[in-house]
């Protein structure tokens, strides 16, 4: 995360170092971003998502115990970035860039980026990780930064957020205790030919990664486990991407699947033929089309697997029973735009897994 403000000074001379660096196995599930980023739109984010497969956006919220990403002249700050992301159907986090050396000083900093948090729209059970990179944590045992980061994350999750920790590869074990099953692992290699840290959330395998259509660098994270995702199918996080592996961190990749864009109108409008036929495919139904008839098999067979009346017409129950299962906002309507309930459903027909 620090790097981007050494990157922001060197202008031309980082073409050449970015365009060496290849990545064979990681996947862009998640981004960071920060006051040291150029404004994200919703239209950019949506961009990410759909073409980069990005589930989460995790957003810097606060580093010490004075500074919050607050809007000026220069930046939209960290409330109009959750806002943005939050329309354009992403999970989104926090992080705040830790600078204590003693308990009190964590527990002050915890107070702080909770209190930016909640004022920057980051609901409540989001993660709120702790960045621990600053030079300060060099200048004491493992056991005292241990301690003071526990003290940090017990404020943190009293106020209803997750918690994490992130922090570079060459710092576990070295600077601070990353428990198995948790971290946020920063690494990285010119050249990926295997996962590394996968007994961690995720691993942040580039912070110097291009997106087309979106200007800037940034820090890209290919996710393990559900935890950035609110609770998403583990195999669905890694496997529901529209992009295949990143050949070339600065290079727009192939789309694989089908579109993960929250579009699947059935009622009156034509009905997405990759995502019907998708659902076709995987509950093995005789008819593969792409088509919904009035009434329809396939949706009869979803209202199987819901539990609701069999009358194969896609109607509120229906719509509102899968919306529970897939746990979206519940209303009974599938959107004419972007509708987190069929995205959701989208990721497990990626993902190989049936939605319902």
């Amino acid at each position: 995360m620090k790097l981007k403000k050494i990157l922001a000074g060197m202008g031309a001379f980082i073409a050449p170092f970015i365009f060496a660096i290849s990545v064979f196995a990681a996947k862009t599930d998640m981004v960071d971003v920060s006051g040291n980023n150029a404004d994200l739109s919703t239209s950019e984010l949506v961009n990410m998502r759909n073409s980069y497969g990005v589930k989460s956006l995790t957003v810097k919220i606060s580093e010490g115990s004075t500074y919050a990403w607050k809007s000026n002249s220069h930046t939209q700050g960290a409330a109009q970035t959750i806002a943005n992301a939050q329309t354009a159907g992403l999970y989104v986090n926090g992080y705040h860039y830790a600078n204590f050396g003693t308990l009190a000083k964590a527990q002050d900093e915890a107070n702080w980026a909770v209190q930016n948090a909640k004022a920057d729209g980051l609901q409540v059970d989001a993660v709120l990780a702790v960045d621990v990179e600053a030079d300060v944590f060099k200048q004491h045992s493992i056991a005292v930064n241990d301690a003071n980061i526990a003290a940090f994350n017990a404020i943190i999750q009293a106020a209803g957020y997750r918690t994490d920790i992130y922090c570079s590869a060459s710092w576990v074990g070295v600077h601070l205790t990353v428990p198995d099953g948790t971290g946020w692992i920063a690494g990285y290699p010119k050249v990926v030919t295997t996962d590394r840290y996968t007994n961690s959330n995720g691993w942040q395998f580039s912070s110097v990664a291009q997106l087309d259509g979106v200007s800037g660098y940034f820090d890209v994270t290919q996710l393990y486990t559900n935890y950035y995702t609110a609770g998403t199918d583990k195999n669905a996080v890694i496997s529901d991407s529209a992009t295949t592996n990143v050949t070339k961190v600065t290079k727009k990749t192939t789309k694989t699947g089908i579109a993960v864009d929250g579009v699947w109108i059935v009622n009156n409008s034509r009905a997405s033929t990759e995502t019907t036929l998708a659902l076709q495919k995987i509950y093995n139904m005789k008819w593969q089309d792409g088509r919904i008839s009035k009434p329809s098999a396939l949706i009869k067979i979803l209202q199987k697997h819901l539990g609701v009346k069999q009358d194969g017409l896609l109607g509120p129950d229906t719509i509102s029973a899968g919306q529970r299962k897939l746990g979206t906002p519940v209303d009974g309507k599938i959107s004419s735009g972007y509708s987190m309930f069929v995205a959701a459903m989208q990721k497990k027909l990626n993902a190989g897994v049936k939605p319902f």
